[in-house]
């Protein structure tokens, strides 16, 4: 699930060793706003070992970003609780304003090809992307 929103601040980070295997980890929490007339907001964690996720989210602390969340549950003595985390951020691109001079314009098709920043548009902050008509098996 992708969500556009800001990254707000870090909140906190632990590490340690793995019993099992004998390597490092980490976990980042952040904090994520997702605005509109009442802003939302989400705590998710970030997991690292040796790759550096952490330090890419932390980079973009205070941007506009996208961040890909994976949303799952588990049960601890009877009770259940939700864990978010995330697995990929890229910062949120508008487009860049025409700097040409005007010309004829010429009509776009409803196919036309989506922007480069994957179509999304400050009207589409918080917004979830959806598939075109007929498109039911996404490519990933």
């Amino acid at each position: 699930m992708e969500i556009t929103g800001i990254l707000v601040k870090k909140l906190g980070e632990r590490e340690g060793v793995s019993k099992s295997t004998g390597n490092l980890w980490k976990t980042a929490e952040f904090l994520f706003e997702v605005p509109g007339q009442y802003p939302r907001h989400i705590v998710f964690s970030v997991r690292d070992g040796q790759t550096g996720r952490i330090a890419m989210f932390d980079a973009m602390v205070g941007k506009t970003v996208i961040v890909v969340f994976g949303i799952d549950a588990r049960e601890y003595e009877g009770r259940w609780y939700n864990e978010v985390g995330a697995y990929g951020i890229r910062e949120y691109v508008t487009a860049a304003p025409n700097t040409q001079p005007a010309q004829a314009s010429v009509p776009q098709s409803p196919t036309a090809a989506p922007a480069i920043n994957g179509g999304f548009g400050p009207s589409d902050i918080g917004r979830q992307p959806t598939l075109p008509m007929g498109q039911d098996n996404p490519p990933f």
